[in-house]
């Protein structure tokens, strides 16, 4: 008999976390995406206001995932 996958700590083996601390991580980068969306949105409507801010977020998450090698670790699992 072969053995299931475990797929509930697939993911948190790959990037080699607790599960603690990857909801912790996460839920970082889903409050910083909804403050960028929100920005965003504020400056859809008032152009002069968070001219940069989204943007800035955005960039900010992406040099934190690249240096935490995220990128690595979810190419390396589809391949």
């Amino acid at each position: 008999m072969t053995p299931s996958p475990n797929y509930f700590n697939a993911h948190l083996r790959e990037v080699d976390e607790s599960y603690g601390r990857h909801f912790l991580h996460a839920g970082y980068y889903f409050v910083m995406l909804l403050a960028a969306a929100i920005c965003a949105l504020i400056h859809a409507i008032l152009h002069f206001l968070f001219e940069k801010t989204s943007s800035q977020i955005i960039l900010k998450l992406y040099t934190k995932m690249t240096a935490r090698k995220l990128f690595d670790a979810q190419s390396s699992s589809q391949g």
